[in-house]
């Protein structure tokens, strides 16, 4: 049967417009793309999320207002829209329909690189009546409590199962909540130590849990068997023999689908049988890629993925399917019904990575790729037809005018093999260097993956190639992986991306004379670490909110301070007792004299991430090595430029200092 991709047919695309902002860009046509405006490009995103209740009739969607992440709901049919939350000083951060009236939703604090939860949790109903507060965001206090929902519980549409450290606060209980009085039921009569994340079965019952001691660098798996909890397994940071539960097998209460690497480096799905307490049959794996994640350095950083089941809450069904992050985002399915209805959706959105729910008849999908920074469609399994919404990501990006993003490879000096993206600008022709950007990730664990990324867009469309390495360190590619950058932020780690740079020069991609690097938070560290280490390669560099002193880190981290990182970053980061030698060799702001190119560093006030401490630290060293360079501060900013109005003038700024300081072509 032929599929049609029929446009909608929108009877109030004024009121729509009015709620969230839809745009149609317009098209260009052109070999080489016009320089789009710094205006234009970090325009503030549109919607964020867009969620489809369940009779299909609504969609929840978090969108900007009043300069925060605010909640609305659509009405499908009518396509007119209700603002239910008003936020000023807060963002929404998370939505789900608990049944087609009421919504419960979480909240935090998106700054320009990191979203902060606050742990608060609240419901509302689609016409933002009813509204309550579940739990309380408690603020300005170093014991963290927060409430989080795990999934609806069969047979009711009232409650939903959560999970909430109100009786510890280093270890999380399962409750029942009400999602209109509020009111807790605990259901775990007992517990492991330490708990972290539960997984239950279909009927909302307790039965495995992972468990983190930071203090003393230990992580461990248990099941419960009967009334007595076992240990499955316990490992430390070196990763070896790891196993993580993630969902009991809906048909078949005894068998646990866990993520483990025993036997292998990668982390793969196998099945856990809870009554002989062994693990079993291999059910997926990728040999390279993580398809799970190690949660080593807290929840996932770009790696991993999940499993997909068939059914819902109430008549839940069998594995049919997983997804998971390798070079571009890859889906694998087991069922053929899921098979044909992927088939259909991608060769209606061909080129999108195109993810959708198949609980229902009906389908939320969401399409979107390395230029295409996401939009929403509806399609219709029965009628094969597929809507659009009109919903957008970012209303402002004509993909027709953005860079392709290619996996690549390459080989480090001492063997390793490192993966990476690599944007070359529109109008690039083969044997025609162009400049270069290398471009490396926070973190560092931060793993870059296939998809739209506004500020290599931004760089492509000024006629640059952008190098994004994916340096040991990166998550997503095996303990092994990780295991390389422990303690080594400043050498092999580097030599990665160094060594990238002379590839992408020796395949004909780069200008070896233009040249530059630019990063923010562990790659602010790695732009100053790469300007030390090879002062000769680079014509320019941008820090943006940057590590410049291992000490200075160590002493002003709040995560190292007063969470529970302090130990584990011991290991994997260094320490300035143990490991002197160390911290003095990898700290750049002790080597500014070895930089020859100017540097625009950027910092905020209020990032607990990277303590500004950092950033008096480097300028008072280029200070005293009478470097050239400029600066921006902003006092009420945190760990990247959230404002507008700042995030404006740090890419208006950025924009002029690499085209002042790129050499024209000989």
């Amino acid at each position: 049967m032929v599929m049609k991709l029929q446009r909608w047919m929108v009877r109030s695309a004024a009121a729509a417009a009015a709620w969230l902002a839809f745009v149609v860009p317009a098209t260009v046509l052109a070999q080489a793309a016009p320089v789009i405006p710094v205006e234009t490009l970090f325009k503030s995103e549109g919607t964020r999320s867009l969620v489809l209740s369940p009779d299909q009739k609504y969609m929840a969607a978090i969108t900007p207002r009043n300069g925060r992440m605010n909640l609305a709901v659509i009405d499908v049919e009518k396509r007119t829209g209700v603002l239910l939350t008003n936020f000023v000083e807060t963002d929404v951060g998370r939505v789900r329909w608990v049944n087609n009236e009421r919504l419960a939703y979480t909240t935090g604090d998106q700054q320009g690189l990191e979203y902060r939860g606050d742990g608060g949790l609240f419901a509302i109903n689609r016409d933002a009546k009813m509204a309550r507060t579940l739990f309380a965001p408690i603020l300005n206090s170093r014991t963290w409590r927060h409430t989080n929902i795990v999934g609806g519980i069969k047979g009711t549409d009232e409650e939903v199962l959560v999970t909430a450290n109100d009786r510890s606060p280093d270890s999380v209980d399962l409750y029942r909540m009400n999602v209109n009085s509020g009111r807790k039921t605990l259901v775990n009569v007992s517990a492991p130590r330490l708990v972290r994340e539960w997984t239950v079965d279909s009927d909302s019952q307790p039965r495995a849990t992972l468990s983190i001691d930071g203090p003393k660098k230990r992580w461990w798996s248990s099941y419960l068997d009967g009334t007595e909890w076992k240990l499955m397994a316990q490992w430390d940071e070196q990763l070896k023999n790891v196993i993580i539960p993630v969902d009991v097998d809906p048909l078949d209460s005894n068998t646990l689908y866990v993520a483990s690497n025993v036997g292998r480096d990668t982390l793969a799905y196998f099945k856990f049988n809870m009554k002989t307490g062994e693990l079993g049959e291999l059910v997926y794996a990728d040999d390279r890629y993580d398809v799970a994640s190690f949660l080593v350095i807290g929840s996932a950083l770009g790696e991993g993925g999940n499993l997909i089941f068939g059914g819902d809450k109430d008549a839940p069904g069998k594995l049919i399917g997983l997804r998971y992050q390798a070079d571009k985002p890859r889906q694998v399915w087991f069922d053929e019904d899921a098979k044909k209805t992927q088939a259909l959706v991608d060769q209606a959105l061909p080129g999108n990575d195109n993810a959708f729910n198949m609980s229902k008849r009906r389908v939320l999908v969401v399409s979107r790729s390395d230029v295409n920074p996401g939009e929403w469609y509806l399609f219709d399994r029965d009628k094969r037809q597929i809507e659009e919404t009109g919903v957008k990501r970012r209303p402002s990006i004509d993909s027709k005018l953005m860079a392709p993003m290619r996996p690549v490879s390459w080989t480090a000096r001492d063997g390793v093999r490192i993966d990476g993206y690599l944007t070359l600008p529109l109008g690039y022709a083969p044997g025609k260097p162009v400049p270069l950007i290398l471009h490396p990730h926070g973190g560092p664990w931060a793993k870059d993956n296939w998809e739209f990324n506004i500020e290599v867009q931004f760089m492509a469309n000024r006629g640059y190639a952008v190098l994004q390495p994916n340096f040991r360190g990166s998550t997503g590619y095996g303990a092994q992986h990780l295991r390389l950058s422990y303690k080594h932020w400043g050498d092999t780690m580097i030599d990665d991306m160094l060594d990238g740079v002379a590839w992408a020069v020796k395949e004909g991609y780069a200008d070896p004379g233009r040249v530059a690097v630019y990063g923010a938070s562990y790659g602010g560290y790695a732009t100053l670490m790469a300007m030390v280490r090879q002062p000769e390669m680079f014509k320019w560099g941008i820090n943006y909110v940057g590590v410049t002193d291992m000490t200075v880190h160590q002493d002003t981290q709040y995560a190292q301070l007063y969470d529970d990182f302090t130990e584990l970053a011991k290991v994997i980061n260094g320490d300035q007792r143990a490991d002197k030698a160390l911290f003095e060799a990898q700290s750049p702001a002790r080597f500014v004299d070895r930089i020859s190119a100017p540097v625009f560093h950027a910092y905020a006030g209020q990032d607990r991430n990277v303590d500004f401490a950092n950033g008096r630290t480097i300028r008072s060293a280029f200070d005293s090595a009478k470097k050239p360079y400029e600066w921006m501060f902003e006092r009420e900013e945190a760990h990247g430029y959230r404002n507008p109005k700042t995030v404006i003038e740090f890419y208006t700024r950025f924009d002029k200092f690499m085209q002042a300081n790129t050499p024209a072509a000989k």
